[in-house]
């Protein structure tokens, strides 16, 4: 009898803990993101240590601390991180705002400029800036990427019909690669190619037309939408405190102590 007594009063104590946890450990799913992205630096990347940075990658993630929401990365290929967020397999994407998820997702109210266009090994008066000027080129893209057939919405109906070459890189890295060893005179990316290119070949001669701008955003799927309203929130207390800056970014005394480069080799 007192052993079935003392198991009942440990059960009756310990009941209501064990609900208290559970609880606690929903309440903090509730306040979490999954948030899918790919590898961009400098504005997107994995650092040395394996923790996520990059220009936009820090700007997200104190958006996140300051709005108290558990954020978690996922770096993975750039058609990869489309096609998880459509199936629901993330929470979040940071990429381009081309209304392309609004069937699934909703855009945070946090945006950072950028801009993109055509890196050539002619004179920048030669960089093509009409279809028409394409006709006969050599073109290298990066697999997935939208912004191109912002300037070539018949991308793919030139490439079949042989207006131009098309070459279709893996991920940003190889499109500059094949670049720099002069596989074709024309790479379609953002300035922020740059960044490769002085990691690659440092002392390559080119020129960049930027012919595309447009807003990168934190697109989250409708069922985390009052996760983003904190997020929204936290952005714009850091707007208010000046933390962010009118370009979507940390302030660069806070970017300088917060970023982690991305290291190549």
């Amino acid at each position: 009898m007192r052993l079935l007594s003392y198991i009942l009063r440990v059960a009756l104590i310990c009941t209501p803990c064990y609900g208290f946890n559970a609880a606690s450990a929903e309440e903090n799913a509730k306040q979490a993101l999954v948030i899918a992205s790919f590898s961009f630096p400098p504005l997107l990347h994995l650092a040395d240590d394996n923790s996520f940075s990059g220009t936009m990658g820090e700007t997200v993630k104190a958006i996140c601390e300051e709005a108290e929401i558990a954020c978690s990365f996922k770096v993975v290929p750039l058609a990869r991180a489309y096609s998880e967020l459509k199936q629901g397999r993330v929470d979040a994407l940071v990429t381009l705002d081309l209304g392309q998820f609004k069937d699934c997702c909703l855009v945070s109210d946090w945006h950072a400029g950028w801009s993109a266009g055509l890196f050539s090994t002619s004179a920048y008066n030669d960089i093509p800036s009409v279809e028409q000027e394409m006709l006969g080129r050599e073109l290298i893209v990066v697999n997935g990427m939208r912004s191109p057939y912002s300037f070539l919405p018949r991308l793919d109906q030139m490439a079949e019909g042989e207006e131009i070459k098309l070459y279709k890189a893996k991920d940003v890295e190889t499109a500059v690669l094949m670049f720099a060893r002069d596989r074709a005179g024309l790479l379609w990316g953002g300035e922020d190619f740059r960044w490769y290119l002085h990691q690659v070949a440092p002392t390559k001669q080119y020129s960049y037309r930027p012919l595309f701008h447009k807003e990168v955003v934190l697109w989250v799927r409708k069922q985390k939408s009052k996760i983003l309203d904190a997020f929204n929130a936290g952005y714009e207390r850091l707007i208010e405190d000046k933390v962010i800056e009118e370009g979507g970014l940390l302030n660069p005394p806070l970017m300088k102590r917060r970023y982690k480069d991305h290291i190549l080799y």
